[in-house]
């Protein structure tokens, strides 16, 4: 006797066609009732940090079209200004998730009160 075949293994692309559906049936949900925006937060961030990464090495190199010491500058500030960037960024995501977690908060203690 034989035995079974194996099952597949789930793939990177089967798990992002999985996460996709999940956030459009969210994101279609007309009656509100789950909040969309603390499942996408990672997401958010990670694409900010991207732009952070690509704006602050753009930043950095552009510089030297101006002249050398221009250049210097941009290549000293360029880490600089990518650490506040992703500083603002952070804080930003976290203040999103903590009115998130507020309005969840209110909205268990009216349930708990009817």
């Amino acid at each position: 006797m034989s035995a079974p075949p194996p099952t597949p293994s789930p793939t990177v692309f089967s798990n992002a066609i999985s996460v996709v559906r999940a956030v459009m049936d969210l994101v279609m949900d007309f009656s509100f009732q789950k909040f969309v925006t603390p499942k996408l937060v990672r997401i958010i961030y990670a694409i900010s940090l991207v732009a952070a990464l690509i704006s602050g090495v753009t930043w950095m190199f552009s510089g030297f079209k101006d002249g050398i010491t221009h250049g210097l500058f941009t290549l000293i500030t360029g880490p600089v200004a990518f650490f506040v960037y992703v500083l603002f960024a952070r804080v930003g995501m976290e203040l999103i998730l903590a009115v998130f977690s507020i309005a969840e908060g209110i909205k268990k203690l009216e349930e708990k009160n009817r």
